[in-house]
């Protein structure tokens, strides 16, 4: 069985697209509960779930209470044009490639992470953590605040994509705090929680249930699509459209996009190319 829950993009400026995190926290407790109710499973049936979630963007920025300051800038944004030229004036082109796995685009989480420090500095000044939008709703549902290493690498320019872990050095030379980052990254396939009492009233799941960590929509997707071994590929069209393959390294290139892939994730890597909208 499925369901669906939609919800709008907010666009304040041409090029300009934000959600707030509620709508997509809302979305999957009232899909979750249609899901068991269409399918006339019992909660009990239910052995565990796991999350996949759209292309984090800067994620949400949150305060130390875990209450968020602004909307998510998502990964359709493009605002961050005078971020990109900084960084393509002030940062060594092949050091970040070296690094990351990955160049310099609006696109990428970073940029935006560095567009609301120039941009809003008092929204900077009471921002603990940016939380990826899946892991979002996973905190939401067991109260564990972590990241899997797909959700990590799609935020760009701060994650070292051979050391699978966030990048002192380029963090140092972004300016972004790496206190700011997720601090607890772990492999898609993780349990990392369990239904809380409070969610379970608001999903229908029993508290208990184990939650498994996912990853990046996209990955996933491939994933499901039987994406399993070295140089497998798919394309896939919805809201945007992308091309990825899966390898072990030798496929990078700083035109293309990089992160680990959501299986055998200690060792393969997802790179995709694709376009903001499919028509």
């Amino acid at each position: 069985s499925s369901a669906f829950s939609e919800y709008d993009v907010i666009k304040p400026k041409p090029s300009w697209a934000e959600q707030w995190p509620d709508v997509w926290v809302k979305a999957t407790f009232d899909t979750i509960r249609d899901t068991l109710e269409k399918s006339k499973l019992k909660p009990s049936d239910i052995v565990g779930i796991a999350l996949s979630g759209l292309y984090g963007g800067s994620g949400i920025p949150v305060d130390k209470d875990m209450e968020p300051i602004r909307p998510c800038l998502i990964w359709m944004d493009r605002r961050a044009t005078d971020e990109v030229q900084w960084v393509k004036k002030n940062v060594d082109k092949d050091k970040i490639f070296e690094i990351t796995g990955n160049y310099v685009d609006s696109y990428y989480g970073f940029t935006k992470m560095m567009w609301i420090k120039n941009n809003e500095p008092d929204n900077w000044k009471k921002i603990s953590q940016f939380i990826t939008p899946k892991d979002y709703v996973i905190y939401k549902l067991t109260g564990e605040n972590i990241t899997d290493f797909s959700s990590a690498g799609n935020v760009g320019g701060v994650f070292d994509i051979k050391k699978r872990t966030w990048s002192k050095e380029m963090c140092e030379i972004l300016g972004l705090p790496i206190s700011m980052l997720p601090q607890q990254i772990v492999k898609s396939a993780d349990i990392v929680g369990k239904i809380t009492q409070e969610a379970s009233k608001l999903c229908g799941l029993l508290e208990g249930t184990p939650v498994i960590a996912g990853g990046i929509d996209a990955p996933v997707a491939s994933l499901s699509a039987g994406v399993l071994e070295e140089k497998n590929h798919v394309a896939m069209a919805g809201t945007s459209m992308c091309w990825g393959v899966v390898h072990k390294g030798q496929h990078l290139s700083p035109k293309l996009v990089s992160f680990p892939y959501v299986a055998y994730d200690d060792e393969m890597i997802y790179t995709f190319g694709g376009a903001a909208t499919a028509g």
